[in-house]
């Protein structure tokens, strides 16, 4: 094992595969990744698959297969999902969450990056510790300390400042909080070459023309990726908007499907129908950028 393990050139290549231990090692490799597989996928499957079934046959009968997967049917538990838990309203207000989510995230996190990066006033390292440092803090022990500013609010309304809890604001502005993002930023921002920055600097650009001219185009990618990340996390944010969020019409779609959960009314194929809405989203994302979040990981983790 231990030479398979020091190579350079993979793992196992078509040599190794001619002799015995490569033989080993490459079905050892294969049944751990069918396992994987197999139980990431299995729960989507049996969750689709519940959605189609009768209630007899999640409680009792315990079959797999759904007896009646018929078009009609199929109607029947999309529209029951979509009307029970209120789908159509909470699904806008996921995606009005995740755009200020994106919003607030590209901008003051770019800003912190750039800032980071090439202006460097007076007290970076400092602040660039405190970041870092922010990495290792547990977001719960945030919690309390957000509420209580989120119930005051500095920026308004005098020294009293104003209560923004029941609003979007706090879960757009806490999207932009994550140290991750603008290290990542800083790092993108790090690989830019400073003769184009002092090139336009003696053309009399100043910093923000700067900043969405030059910098933010060459770090697309790594925009690009932030922003797949950010709505992903967006959409499947719960805890946030639980916390937050009072008003029932203003609630997203994972607080809809945990409060959906304890009501009686709505049945257990209702219910995983309600998942495969919430999942469809982040999945279409995934499968039409992965390419882009790999890319993003990349070019943000090489200098130069």
């Amino acid at each position: 094992m231990k030479k398979f393990i020091e190579k350079e050139a993979g793992v196992i290549n078509s040599a190794d595969l001619k002799t015995a231990k490569g033989k080993a090692v490459y079905w050892l490799f294969f049944g751990i990744l069918v396992l994987c597989c197999v139980t990431t996928v299995i729960p989507c499957i049996w969750t689709i698959l519940t959605a189609f079934k009768d209630s007899q046959e999640i409680y009792k009968e315990f079959t797999f297969f759904p007896k009646d997967m018929s078009w009609t049917k199929a109607v029947s538990r999309v529209t029951s999902a979509w009307s029970q838990m209120a789908l159509g309203r909470s699904m806008i207000n996921t995606v009005w969450v995740a755009i200020g989510s994106l919003v607030c995230t590209i901008l003051i996190d770019g800003i912190g990056g750039y800032v980071l990066s090439r202006l460097k006033p007076k007290g970076t390292k400092l602040i660039l510790a405190l970041v870092l440092w922010t990495l290792m803090m547990p977001s719960q022990l945030r919690t309390v300390p957000n509420y209580i500013s989120y119930m005051s609010f500095p920026f308004a309304s005098g020294d009293n400042g104003i209560n923004i809890l029941n609003t979007y604001w706090p879960i757009w502005l806490g999207a932009a909080t994550g140290a991750f993002n603008v290290l990542l930023f800083k790092s993108s921002f790090d690989g830019i070459s400073i003769s184009l920055i002092e090139a336009a600097k003696i053309d009399g650009a100043g910093d923000i023309k700067i900043f969405y001219k030059i910098v933010v185009p060459l770090a697309m990618p790594v925009i690009i990726y932030i922003s797949i990340t950010t709505l992903n996390g967006a959409w499947s944010n719960f805890f946030g908007p639980y916390l937050i969020l009072k008003d029932v019409d203003k609630m997203t779609t994972p607080v809809m499907l945990f409060l959906a959960k304890s009501d009686a009314t709505i049945q257990m194929n209702t219910y995983m129908m309600g998942l495969i809405f919430a999942s469809i989203p982040p999945f279409i994302i995934f499968a039409l950028f992965q390419k882009h979040i790999m890319g993003g990981v990349n070019v943000g983790g090489v200098k130069g």
